[in-house]
């Protein structure tokens, strides 16, 4: 199968720079890690704030120690997600250059 064809062949499953040798499931985790991040820092803006005073939390107002948490738990799911990327290792210059 040539060049052509693969990238046919993966457009056309709607797998577009999706690595062929990572699991489908792989593919749906890394997804879901990555809009869980995304609900994460919308959850950290202190919208839900109200007019009673702050409640403490771990000695901090409570939307500060909601944000910070919220903060921490998307670099865990992010760092999750990354390693389920598939990452191409780079061409070496030599075999740049006889291709």
């Amino acid at each position: 199968m040539n060049t052509r064809s693969q990238k046919a062949a993966i457009e056309v499953r709607g797998e577009r720079g999706a690595s062929p040798d990572q699991p489908r499931w792989a593919r749906w985790l890394r997804r879901a890690l990555l809009c869980g991040v995304g609900l994460l820092f919308a959850a950290s803006i202190p919208w839900y704030r109200g007019d009673a005073p702050p409640a403490k939390l771990l000695g901090l107002p409570d939307w500060v120690a909601v944000a910070i948490l919220c903060y921490a738990a998307a670099a865990v799911l992010n760092s999750a997600a990354w390693l389920l990327t598939d990452i191409p290792e780079p061409v070496a210059d030599d075999e740049a250059r006889k291709s």
